[in-house]
């Protein structure tokens, strides 16, 4: 095992930072420098750059899917079609929402719903996101609705406390492992990242 591996990560906002630190903690990597955090397009913008600074140092990229395209391979294709061997780029199908749902009981547990509305495969949900807001209308927590559903007839698509509310599930509750079982995405990171760690690469 490779000891005190360290990378650095670009994530799109504070939710993908938290979900991608966890992935990597569980497999015994740390975050050695974070950087993105302002949307989607930017990080597009500056994607071979971060690419470039691989050349001395092993990074990961974590980007949603979303409907940009039918499946990860031909979306990192029209992004990065020349990798860089020491940056991963990881891709959630279709958003980090699928990742965090797919640990279903712990989801179930922390919205405070019966686990049959947690769906078994979050990643055939077209708009995880929603899907889990949705879901969430249904706790019987008066705090869960309140902080992650959006007020009615206000024009916000999540509630005031949603980032916030899932960052705390992923730090508290969220396996990564668990999860992997019902996100096929996810268990590819954190097979192809776990390769860093027993020295090959990915």
């Amino acid at each position: 095992m490779t000891p005190g591996l360290t990378v650095d990560i670009v994530v799109e906002g504070d939710l993908d930072e938290a979900v991608l630190t966890e992935l990597l903690r569980s497999i015994g990597i740390g975050v050695l420098r974070r950087f993105g955090k302002r949307g989607k397009d930017d990080l597009r913008k500056k994607v071979r750059r971060y690419n470039h600074a691989a050349r001395h140092s092993k990074w990961v990229v974590l980007v949603d899917l979303n409907n940009d395209a039918e499946c990860p391979p031909p979306f990192v294709a029209s992004w990065l079609p020349d990798r860089n061997p020491n940056l991963q780029f990881r891709v959630a199908v279709r958003a980090i929402e699928s990742w965090l749902l797919a640990d279903t009981n712990a989801m179930a547990r922390f919205l405070r719903v019966p686990v049959e509305k947690i769906p078994l495969q979050p990643e055939k949900e077209p708009k995880p996101k929603q899907t889990l807001i949705n879901v969430a209308r249904r706790s019987r927590s008066k705090r869960i609705r309140q902080d992650l559903v959006p007020p009615p007839g206000r024009t916000a698509r999540q509630g005031p406390g949603y980032i916030s509310r899932l960052i705390e599930f992923t730090v508290v509750h969220w396996d990564p492992q668990r999860a992997s079982k019902h996100a096929p995405s996810l268990e590819r990171a954190l097979n192809s990242l776990s390769q860093w760690k027993t020295g090959n690469d990915a």
